[in-house]
């Protein structure tokens, strides 16, 4: 009865103290946990869960600030499209200067959490550059940014907007190294939409690069493992009808139809077994 009362205090001033109290109590305290998590659903629901979720991510304890992740997270996919653009955009930039300095997992729900803000605030992805938030933020996260943008936009909306987001990640990439995985998976998010290899342009060869086996404990590097999602953007690349049949094909093309055939004996080394055997049958 009275633990219950101290996390309904009306005045908003207090509210964020009870919504970090819920969090914490949730952690910490079993008992209580259907409790806080009808209030923090509530919470959730409301208006003031915008501004409440952006300065938890300002809390000394990580437990909020996760809390506050996954509460942006959810509410901009569920609510966004209900919002005033005008106030989307305030909100996509708050979202945006947030990102910087984040942990992994957090930085992954803001970044969705901005792609749904984006959505509304935005004509098109074309308008990010000339957001300061976003032109502040390292090439990495605008990478993951544009990567997380399929998730959030219906694909009528990003069709035309291909040209402009491929040109805009090529600016954002070393075109001479392997592609680091934001950048692979940013270009496997993309390529659905219709790109080929002409239209991935200046990305093939960073693609084709990240194709190559690493050194050392693949399980160790599993999460800046790029081959797959490289492989991926490429293998979709390649079954574009407008691509030019292989009779066309460039020497760039074959070297990579050659890279991928490689990668692939190196995946699955025991794939020709069985069609020699059924052959000789």
């Amino acid at each position: 009865g009275g633990r219950a009362s101290s996390l309904c205090v009306p005045t908003v001033a207090m509210q964020l103290q009870n919504v970090e109290a819920a969090v914490l109590a949730m952690h910490r305290e079993p008992s209580r946990a259907a409790e806080c998590d009808r209030f923090l659903q509530q919470f959730s629901r409301s208006e003031e869960a915008w501004s409440g979720a952006l300065q938890l991510l300002g809390s000394v304890h990580p437990e909020c600030r996760l809390a506050s992740g996954a509460m942006l997270h959810l509410k901009a996919r569920r609510d966004a499209s209900s919002l005033a653009s005008v106030d989307a955009l305030a909100l996509l930039s708050r979202c945006l200067e947030a990102l910087s300095g984040t942990a992994r997992t957090l930085r992954a729900q803001l970044t969705v959490a901005a792609a749904h803000l984006a959505s509304r605030a935005l004509a098109g992805p074309e308008g990010l550059p000339a957001l300061p938030a976003f032109a502040a933020l390292p090439p990495a996260q605008r990478v993951e940014l544009l990567g997380s943008l399929p998730l959030a936009w219906p694909p009528e909306r990003l069709r035309t907007s291909l040209p402009a987001v491929l040109a805009l990640l090529t600016s954002l990439v070393d075109t001479e190294a392997a592609a680091p995985l934001s950048v692979a998976a940013c270009a496997a998010a993309w390529q659905p939409l219709g790109a080929d290899l002409t239209d991935l342009g200046a990305l093939v060869r960073p693609l084709a690069l990240a194709l190559r086996p690493h050194g050392g404990d693949r399980d160790a590097q599993a999460e800046e493992w790029p081959a797959e999602a490289a492989a991926e953007a490429l293998c979709g690349a390649l079954e574009v009808a407008a691509f030019p049949p292989s009779a066309s094909a460039t020497e760039l093309s074959r070297s990579l139809l050659t890279s991928l055939s490689d990668l692939a004996s190196l995946a699955l080394p025991h794939a020709a077994a069985p069609a020699a055997a059924s052959s000789a049958a």
